[in-house]
C-alpha cells in the first residue's frame, strides 16, 4: 500500500492562548458582484440572492480548526462559487456522521442537500446509506491514491476526501509514560484497569464515526488478535469508561474535566498541539499494541452526492472540485486530517502526527463484507451491554 507525503518547512506564527473549541459559527460568505468582459460586451452576473444554492452537509466541526475558521469557508470554496455563479452553504449540523445519514433518510422524499460530506468507510457499508447517494466517479480521481479508493468504497457511492488514523491520546501534563509506562505499549487489558478505564472518553457508536471506528478497533483486537470474545472487555469496563454522544463532546469531557486523561481521537492531535503552541506535543498518542507491533484504525472520510437531490450536476462538480489542490492543501491544518490527494505539501507539524507507515492497519484485519454482515448485531450486543 503506497502512501506519499512530501513535507516542506513552512514557517507559522499563529498562537493561541487555549486551544479552540470546535463549536465555531461560520459567518456567511459574501461573494462581490463581477462583470464578465468580452470584446465590448458587458454581462452582469446576477447577485447572489439570485444564484442557484449547492447546499453541504457536514459535521459540526468540519474545518474549523485552522488559523481563521470564520474565513474558511470562502478560502476554500469561493472559487467554485465564483467559477460556477452559485452560492455554497455549508451546513455543519450539529452532530457526527451517522447523524448526518439519520437527517437525510428523514428528508429522502424530499432532499434539501445536494452533497454530504463526512460519510467514512465503516458507515458506507450500511444499506440503507447507499440508498440515499448516488454513484459518482470525478474524472480526476487519479489524483487519489487507489488504496483509499478500495479501503473506502470502490462502488463510487463516495469519493475519498482525507483520512487519518483512529487512536488513543493523552494529556501529557496529567497522564505520562513516566508514571504509567502502559502508553507505551498500551493494550486492551491496561484499559481494564480502573485507573485507565476511569481516564477513558470515546464516543456512542450509533452517532460517532471515531466512536465506531473504536469498537471495531475493539473487536477487531480481541477476534483477530487475541482469539478471544469481544465483549468481556465492555462488561468490564462498562461502569467507568465515559462514552460521549459525539466528538465533539468528547473532546470537551476529555479536555475539561481533570479525571478524564485518555480520549479515542486522531493521531494527528499532536501536530495541532506544535501547530499553534510551538515547542513539544502537549497530547501524546498510545496506539494499542499487541505482540511487538502498533495498530490503529485508518479512517477514511467521503464525499457523496445525495440521491435526487436539488442541483445533480453542480453537486458532481463540487465533487471534483474538493480533489483540487487549493481544498486539499486546507484539510491539514483546518480539519485535522490527512489530505487524500497525492503530495500535497503538509505543515512541518506534521511530523509529530502518527502516520500509516507507522501502525499496522486494523481494517486489513476486519473485512468490508465482514463488517457489513455483523455490523447490526455488534451494535446491538454493544447496547445490551451499556443499558444499566
Amino acid at each position: 500500500m503506497l502512501y506519499n507525503f512530501d513535507i516542506k518547512v513552512v514557517q507559522t506564527t499563529t498562537e493561541y492562548p487555549v486551544r479552540m473549541d470546535p463549536r465555531i459559527t461560520i459567518t456567511a460568505i459574501v461573494i462581490v458582484l463581477t462583470l464578465g468582459v468580452a470584446g465590448i460586451v458587458f454581462i452582469s452576473l446576477p447577485p447572489p440572492s439570485e444564484r442557484p444554492t449547492l447546499m453541504v452537509y457536514t459535521y459540526d466541526s468540519f474545518m474549523v480548526w485552522g488559523d481563521n475558521p470564520d474565513t474558511i469557508d470562502s478560502r476554500a470554496f469561493g472559487e467554485f462559487e465564483e467559477r460556477f455563479n452559485v452560492n455554497v452553504s455549508i451546513q455543519r449540523l450539529q452532530t457526527d456522521a451517522k447523524g448526518i445519514i439519520t437527517r437525510l433518510g428523514v428528508e429522502s422524499a424530499n432532499p434539501v442537500a445536494d452533497v454530504v460530506v463526512g460519510i467514512d468507510n465503516i458507515l458506507i457499508l450500511e444499506p440503507e446509506v447507499t440508498d440515499l447517494l448516488t454513484p459518482f466517479e470525478p474524472p480526476n480521481l487519479n489524483v487519489v491514491n487507489q488504496s483509499f479508493i478500495d479501503a473506502l468504497d470502490p462502488d463510487h457511492y463516495v469519493t475519498p476526501y482525507d483520512f487519518g488514523l483512529v487512536t488513543l491520546i493523552y494529556n501529557k501534563t496529567s497522564m505520562s509514560p513516566t508514571t504509567y509506562p502502559q502508553l507505551l505499549n498500551l493494550t486492551f487489558e491496561n484499559l481494564t484497569d480502573p485507573t485507565f478505564a476511569g481516564a477513558l472518553v470515546t464516543e456512542t457508536p450509533h452517532l460517532s464515526s471515531p466512536g465506531l471506528a473504536f469498537l471495531l478497533t475493539e473487536i477487531t483486537v480481541y477476534e483477530k488478535l487475541l482469539f478471544e470474545n469481544w465483549t468481556q472487555w465492555w462488561i468490564d469496563v462498562n461502569e467507568y469508561i465515559d462514552v460521549e454522544s459525539g466528538w465533539s463532546e468528547a473532546w470537551e469531557a476529555w479536555y475539561y474535566n481533570p479525571t478524564k486523561h485518555i480520549l479515542n481521537s486522531y493521531g494527528t492531535d499532536p501536530a495541532y498541539s506544535v501547530y499553534f503552541y510551538g515547542g513539544e506535543p502537549d497530547t501524546g498518542i498510545a496506539a494499542i499494541y499487541h505482540d511487538g507491533e502498533y495498530y490503529a484504525w485508518m479512517q477514511v472520510e467521503g464525499m457523496g452526492l445525495v440521491k435526487n437531490g436539488p442541483n445533480p450536476e453542480l453537486g458532481k462538480l463540487f465533487i471534483e472540485y474538493c480533489l483540487n489542490e487549493t481544498v486539499q492543501s486546507l484539510i491539514a491544518t483546518n480539519n485535522w486530517m490527512f489530505p487524500v490527494r497525492s503530495h500535497v505539501t503538509l505543515d512541518p507539524a506534521f511530523v509529530h502526527a502518527l502516520h500509516p507507515t507507522e501502525v499496522s492497519l486494523l481494517n486489513e484485519l476486519l473485512p468490508r463484507a465482514e463488517i457489513a454482515a455483523n455490523i447490526n448485531d455488534w451494535l446491538d450486543t454493544f447496547d445490551e451491554i451499556r443499558t444499566p
